[in-house]
């Protein structure tokens, strides 16, 4: 269990301090405020897993693969490069390859962001993830599955998703190391015991305010 102190045991202390001393609007401007940034936080990274998400869905769980002179249904992570792999109108192309056989347009704007089908010929290099036209298409295999265009953006988007953005770092460490030495350095101060009427000098509301902060 992560015990440290760090910036919510600050928000805590600040919002128990000004109940305390009877400033009840800047407690509840500090409880508010620190709300609305944990709501935005989280509101990022659900955006950040719902696009992760809707990535993985553009990629077909299955490959239907020529073996053998027939066509056989492969997960797609068991396509082996330089295998045939049939695309039929309307199909996914569950990965990255070359056609060899058939002319067709591929809807590749998920990947690419163009917004009109390409025409795709003989020689003509497609992408897991995009969508088949009219014909059915043979594709040579050129990349296994993890290493398609659609998978490294996954994996781009999610290592977007883990890192952290510098300031937020910064704000983090200095957090951990001010809040407990501030707490240390409070709780040891004879202002502190005064403020809080734990020793001689206690002088109302607003001492106690001045002092706390």
């Amino acid at each position: 269990m992560n015990r440290t102190l760090d910036m919510n045991f600050l928000m805590s202390v600040a919002t128990l301090g000004a109940l305390l001393i009877g400033e009840w609007e800047e407690a509840g401007s500090v409880m508010f405020l620190f709300a609305v940034a944990q709501l935005l936080e989280t509101y990022s990274m659900d955006r950040a897993r719902n696009a992760i998400k809707a990535l993985m869905d553009l990629s077909p769980a299955e490959a239907t693969v020529l073996r053998g002179g027939r066509e056989v249904r492969v997960p797609v992570d068991r396509v082996e490069v330089g295998e045939l792999v049939v695309v039929r109108p309307g199909e996914k192309v569950p990965i990255d390859g070359e056609v060899i056989s058939g002319a067709s347009s591929i809807n590749q704007a998920p990947i690419t962001g163009e917004s009109i089908p390409v025409e795709k010929e003989p020689g003509a290099e497609v992408f897991a993830g995009t969508l088949n036209g009219q014909v059915a298409l043979e594709v040579r295999s050129t990349k296994p599955a993890a290493d398609t265009t659609l998978a490294r953006i996954i994996h781009s988007v999610e290592e977007a998703q883990a890192s952290r953005a510098p300031s937020q770092t910064f704000v983090d460490r200095f957090a951990r190391v001010y809040t407990p030495g501030w707490w240390a350095r409070r709780s040891s101060s004879p202002f502190f015991h005064r403020c809080w009427g734990w020793g001689p000098g206690a002088s109302g509301s607003t001492a106690r305010w001045f002092c706390w902060w």
